[in-house]
């Protein structure tokens, strides 16, 4: 059972802006990311400016339950598996495909488990959720049906998404018996940067090897970027540190599902910033995915 379940009802009028907030700086962290020309490099340069903000604001936040230690740790190693999943869906599919299914499906899942775990949905949620994540899937078909030689990339999308899924409602749970949300998006985001770190050093030196057999593969990584992509993943580390704050603060105070459904609405928001920045057209499907999007942000809003 979630503990707090009480939480998903008379939910505080600010939840809805604060979670489209973390949105919004989930997309425009995910943006930043993508004018970095090496995706893991650039990961790792993100995971450990976030880690070391992370790291000081330990010092100043109260340390979590002992009852969520647990769960944290698990997270943190979910949150890897993620982001490694989705550096390999990048890395073999069309982002304006795979994205939207990775953050799409979660919401599904998602409310799945929340109801399994005690945190039933209201009839309006239900149906809330249901034309958001119509609305994202909507952008899935936005640049035509996938191909057939994007059937691999479609599977890690489907994986990523179910990671994204598991990793949400763990840190429902996990948060909600912590006594503070501040204080675990602390310590798991230190966790999750060691973890982190860890693994793309492993995976760079690995991949480097092939090229630079006398090593040195991680330096020559960082070496190679320019100034201008190390100042990216610092402030893209620095968003995804606040964004997810914002969502873990927002998981002890309304339901898992619906919650989940609002923080994708940010494949909504990157589309906005790929169109003005990147000059990619944002199209008729993603207009109407909007619409429907922004529909059912309504009925969650009334619910």
């Amino acid at each position: 059972m979630l503990t707090a379940a009480a939480a998903s009802a008379g939910a505080p009028a600010i939840l809805v802006p604060v979670v489209l907030t973390a949105a919004l700086l989930h997309a425009t962290w995910n943006a930043i990311l993508k004018f970095v020309p090496d995706k893991l490099t650039g990961s790792l340069l993100m995971t450990v400016s976030g880690g070391v903000i992370a790291g000081a604001a330990t010092f100043f936040t109260a340390v979590p339950d002992r009852s969520s230690w647990l769960l944290l740790l698990v997270s943190a190693a979910l949150h890897v598996g993620y982001f490694l999943m989705l550096i390999k869906t990048f890395e073999i599919g069309d982002f304006n495909q795979v994205y939207p299914l990775a953050r799409g499906l979660s919401p599904v899942v998602v409310a799945g488990f929340a109801t399994a775990l005690g945190d039933p949905l209201s009839r309006h949620q239900t149906v809330g959720i249901a034309v958001v994540c119509g609305g994202l899937a909507t952008l899935v078909f936005s640049a035509g049906r996938p191909k057939r030689t994007q059937g691999k990339a479609m599977f890690w999308a489907v994986m990523t998404g179910l990671s994204i899924a598991v990793y949400t409602v763990t840190d429902g749970v996990a948060v909600r018996h912590s006594g503070t949300a501040t204080g675990y998006t602390a310590w798991m985001m230190l966790a999750e940067s060691i973890m982190m770190t860890t693994a793309c050093v492993l995976v760079i030196a690995r991949r480097g090897r092939a090229t630079r057999p006398e090593g040195g593969a991680v330096r020559a990584a960082l070496t190679g970027l320019g100034r201008a992509d190390l100042v990216r993943g610092v402030v893209a580390g620095a968003l995804s540190l606040l964004a997810y704050g914002l969502v873990l603060w927002a998981q002890t105070r309304g339901a898992l599902a619906a919650v989940s459904a609002l923080r994708e609405t940010s494949v909504i928001f990157g589309a906005a910033l790929g169109s003005v920045f990147l000059r990619e057209p944002f199209g008729r499907y993603r207009i109407l995915a909007a619409v429907t999007i922004a529909g059912g942000i309504l009925i969650l809003e009334a619910a």
